[in-house]
C-alpha cells in the first residue's frame, strides 16, 4: 500500500511541477542576460540599454571582422536638440591598438573619415565623436558600417571589423523616444 502511495504521489508531483512550468513565465537565458545588461529593447543586432530605473539609455552593438571576432564596441546616444551633432559615438577597441592612427569609418563604400582615440583603460581604447544629421541618415540608408582599427603589430595593416546596419532605424527612434 505504501508502495502504491508512494508512486501516486511521485506521478502528481511530476505532472503538478511539469503544469506549473508550462503556466509560468520563466525568464529565457536570453532575458536573463538582457536583464543583467540592462537591456531594455532589441532592434536586429541594436540593443537598447538603460540604466535601472530607465534613464541613461544608449544603443549598443559588437563589430566583428571578418573571422567573426568581437573586435569593436559601439554605443551611440541621442544627443540634445540643437547639438552641433545628433548622435554622440563612443567606439572601444582593443589594448594594443595603435593609437596615433586612429580608427576610420565608413558607410558601405563611401569615403572614410578618421576618428582620434581619446583614452586607454583595461577595457580597451577608446574614440568620442558625434554624427552629424547626414552621417545619420547614411547609417539609416546602408546595410553596413566599416571600422577600421591598427594593431601596434601591424601598423601597416587594417583591421576590418563590419558593424551590421539592420535594425538602426527603429533603434534610434526607440532610443529618442526614451
Amino acid at each position: 500500500m505504501r508502495l502504491i502511495l508512494a508512486a501516486a504521489l511521485s506521478v502528481f508531483s511530476f505532472f503538478a511541477t511539469a503544469a506549473f512550468a508550462q503556466e509560468s513565465n520563466f525568464p529565457t537565458s536570453q532575458e536573463l542576460e538582457d536583464q543583467a545588461n540592462g537591456v531594455v529593447a532589441r532592434h536586429e543586432g541594436w540593443q537598447i540599454r538603460c540604466d535601472a530605473d530607465g534613464t541613461n539609455c544608449l544603443m549598443f552593438q559588437i563589430a566583428q571582422d571578418g573571422d567573426g571576432n568581437n573586435v569593436v564596441s559601439v554605443t551611440m546616444q541621442a544627443l540634445p536638440e540643437g547639438s552641433s551633432a545628433k548622435v554622440g559615438v563612443v567606439m572601444v577597441s582593443p589594448l594594443l591598438t595603435l593609437l596615433p592612427r586612429g580608427l576610420s569609418l565608413n558607410v558601405d563604400d563611401a569615403a572614410p573619415s578618421a576618428y582620434p582615440y581619446s583614452w586607454c583603460d583595461p577595457q580597451g581604447c577608446y574614440s568620442r565623436f558625434g554624427l552629424t544629421e547626414a552621417q545619420v541618415d547614411d547609417f539609416k540608408a546602408g546595410t553596413n558600417a566599416n571600422i577600421d582599427i591598427f594593431a601596434i603589430t601591424q601598423p601597416d595593416s587594417a583591421v576590418r571589423a563590419v558593424l551590421p546596419l539592420a535594425g538602426f532605424t527603429d533603434a534610434l527612434a526607440d532610443l529618442e523616444s526614451r
